[in-house]
């Protein structure tokens, strides 16, 4: 226990998202003891793993998460699921029942358990391999790989250490990325040198910062377009050339290029169908990207490039720069299919209700949007300038998930104010943690799309002309909710009432919450194409993952 202590502190964990049992009491207060590291502690474990996942995605460290044994672990399955769908640096310490305690009532095989979900499974074999153990669990996340458990038996636990023991080390960074092959290059380089429609997808191996600008600069000598996936939402949104993310859940203009491109450039990203529209088809396709099975997974590319994205895109940038910048395309503009209204209606438009919200927040804005109908409307049109400040979370394609990753960011970013998008539904799967939010005085935003029951249901049963009464709900008065948790909240009915936000987020410096009653009949027309295709998929769909 002391050396997992140890080892947690010298790999600089901050916070750890937690909900203490029989199996992590001692390491938690021991840990606590240390003055070193902040315990947070949730309602519910799904929650606790959802918190990790969100700092994990906003401070971009390891999000660290402990539960106890059997119910405890069991109950983070859907929060597990969700980060490894998401490759989320999340680690979790889950203690086991005791080495041959057949007849815990707690014991099942949480091995199999933890594997079933994607996350790497790692035990504390014993003592004296605690270190290897714990340093083995941080480098698989350090490295890129998605969340991993550190599953410890109680009696190795809380085991002494052998005297002899060496003093723990950090795990290392991730090694740098490979250099692009050359032959692949040139090739890269005659397809883009012939293009006369080029477009750029970017996805999150190209990360932000200086090395995005690079993405711009060669856009500019190729006279082309700026594409995102949605995990790479706000990626150089600020570029003349970026016309924002692609797919249904985008702005529009972006996926209108990738359908005109004779080429198109994929920089770290798996081009699935969610991002192009089912597919990328209509012109030659160069793929560069660190992970070789990252390649022909959703469309077979032309040109395959196996390297560091960001080395890729400078060599890529040198070599075009002797031919010149080029003139570039425009690509057909989209029509607005944005369905807001101008009058005062009661009840609210749900594109109302992101107009009014983005205009409200500052461009420096931290933001979560959950899973849902609700939800198309805020992640096509609500702005966002930096992927490292935006997260959705439908990952796993769960509802319900969007609260505790706020929380887990508003820790990530302390000081600063974090804005969170969910639905009805989605809030009354995760209420308990809004008290989390009131113990520890977040500022956080929370924005309630409430429909009155489950919105993509509801469109799904009337599309089969079946009735929708199952799909809707009389929830009780949500902003009375938030009120009993000591939640300042403010139900918004009419179009008019949006009015009070700009107002409110300037006076609140704690949490506060906005009930708003939207259009249960709007139906976005994105969003129904997107369920279409769902249902009338016949072969799995990997999810969004850069």
């Amino acid at each position: 226990m002391d050396a997992v202590t140890a080892a947690l502190v010298a790999e600089g964990t901050e916070v750890i998202f937690a909900l203490m049992g029989d199996g992590n009491l001692d390491l938690l207060t021991q840990i606590s003891m240390t003055g070193r590291i902040k315990l947070v502690h949730a309602c519910h474990e799904q929650g606790a793993v959802a918190m990790a996942d969100g700092y994990a995605r906003f401070s971009g460290k390891p999000g660290v998460a402990s539960v106890t044994h059997g119910p405890g672990l069991s109950n983070t399955a859907t929060s597990l699921l969700t980060a490894v769908a998401a490759h989320s640096a999340v680690v979790l310490i889950a203690p086991d029942t005791p080495t041959g305690d057949l007849n815990h009532p707690q014991r099942f095989d949480q091995q199999s358990f933890i594997r079933s979900t994607g996350a790497m499974f790692r035990p504390l074999h014993r003592p004296d391999t605690v270190h290897a153990d714990t340093g083995a669990v941080f480098r698989h996340v350090r490295f890129g790989k998605g969340p991993a458990v550190l599953n410890a038996p109680t009696d190795v636990l809380l085991a002494p250490l052998p005297p002899d023991t060496t003093p723990y080390r950090p795990a290392a960074g991730p090694p740098a990325g490979p250099a692009p092959d050359p032959a692949a290059v040139d090739a890269a380089v005659a397809a883009l040198t012939a293009a006369r429609r080029p477009v750029i997808l970017v996805g999150r191996g190209v990360p932000p910062g200086d090395d995005a600008a690079a993405v711009g600069e060669l856009a500019d000598l190729l006279g082309a377009p700026i594409t995102t996936s949605l995990k790479a939402k706000g990626l150089l949104a600020t570029h003349p050339r970026s016309l924002g993310v692609a797919g249904g859940l985008g702005a529009g203009p972006a996926s209108r290029a990738l359908a005109d491109a004779d080429c198109v450039l994929v920089l770290g990203a798996t081009a699935n169908p969610w991002t192009t529209d089912g597919g990328l088809d209509g012109g030659v396709i160069v793929h560069v990207d660190h992970d070789a099975e990252a390649m022909d997974r959703h469309s077979r590319a032309a040109v395959a490039v196996v390297g560091d994205a960001v080395k890729t895109v400078a060599v890529l940038r040198d070599r075009l720069t002797a031919a010149g910048a080029r003139t570039g395309w425009t690509p057909p503009a989209e029509e607005n299919h944005r369905a807001g209204s101008a009058a005062d209606t009661s009840p609210v438009p749900p594109q109302d209700v992101v107009d009014a919200l983005d205009a409200a927040l500052p461009e420096d804005r931290l933001l979560v949007v959950d899973a849902g109908h609700f939800g198309s409307y805020a992640q096509q049109t609500l702005r966002s300038w930096d992927p490292r400040r935006y997260a959705f979370t439908h990952d796993f394609g769960a509802i319900g998930q969007a609260l505790g990753v706020s929380i887990g960011a508003a820790f990530a970013r302390q000081g600063e104010r974090v804005t969170v998008v969910l639905g009805d539904g989605c809030l009354m799967m995760s209420l308990n943690e809004l008290a989390t939010v009131r113990r520890y005085g977040l500022p956080l935003t929370v924005v309630v799309m409430n429909d009155g029951g489950y919105g993509q249901e509801r469109h799904s049963l009337r599309a089969k002309g079946l009735p929708v009464t199952e799909s809707e709900h009389a929830w009780p008065d949500i902003a009375g909710i938030a009120r009993g948790f000591g939640i300042p909240a403010h139900s918004i009915g009419h179009t008019a009432d949006l009015a009070i936000l700009p107002r409110v987020l300037a006076e609140e410096t704690g949490p506060v919450l906005f009930d708003v009653h939207i259009d249960p009949d709007a139906q976005n027309r994105a969003f129904a194409d997107i369920a279409a295709r769902l249902r009338g998929s016949s072969q799995d769909v990997e999810g969004e993952r850069r």
